[in-house]
This record gives structure tokens, sequence and C-alpha cells, in this order.
């Protein structure tokens, strides 16, 4: 969960709505531009067939998917972008508190 919205919530009752306005840095945390890195392209299969501006998965440490964006493809480099698509990104939420339910 978003810890801004986890804070949000916390203070709430049970029906009531508001609306709230999450900062960059409390939601998904601002971009960092050491995530966007350039890869050769022949080091990358089919490289010339990568969709630019669309997300795409590569194998992360220990193998398991990480999603990144297609920046840029030449015939030297592939940039790909690992930010999470709404790092940087305000957020505003209308919430509704239904109901509690305890663990």
């Amino acid at each position: 969960m978003i810890p801004g919205f986890d804070a949000a919530v916390n203070e709430m009752a049970v029906g009531e709505t508001k609306k709230v306005h999450i900062p960059a840095a409390d939601a998904y945390g601002e971009r960092d531009e050491s995530l966007v890195q350039q890869i050769p392209t022949g080091s990358i299969p089919d490289a010339d067939k990568l969709p630019v501006g669309q997300t795409v998965y590569l194998q992360g440490p220990g193998g398991q998917p990480l999603p990144v964006k297609v920046e840029a493809v030449t015939d030297e480099f592939v940039t790909f972008d690992m930010n999470h698509e709404m790092a940087g990104k305000d957020l505003n939420f209308e919430i509704t508190l239904i109901e509690i339910v305890e663990d």
C-alpha cells in the first residue's frame, strides 16, 4: 500500500469520505534518473523490435520479471527506464471508508 494512503485512511471513521492529496515522495517516490540506463543493442535479442514507449519485462536479479519502459532504440543502445510508472507524480484520491476489518 502507498504510505501516504495508509496514513490518510488511518485517520478516517467508517462512512467518512475525504479527498486526499499524496505528494510523489509519499507515494511511489521521486523519479531517479540513475534508473534510466542504456544497454548495448547487440546484447538484446531482437532489440530493433522493442516497442518504444511501451513497458516490457526483463529478467531481474533472482530471475523475477522487472517491468521497464522502452525509452529509445538506436543502432548502438536501447534506453530503459526502470522507474515505477507513477514515480515523480502526485496522487489525488477521493476515499470512502466502508468497513474496518480486524485481522
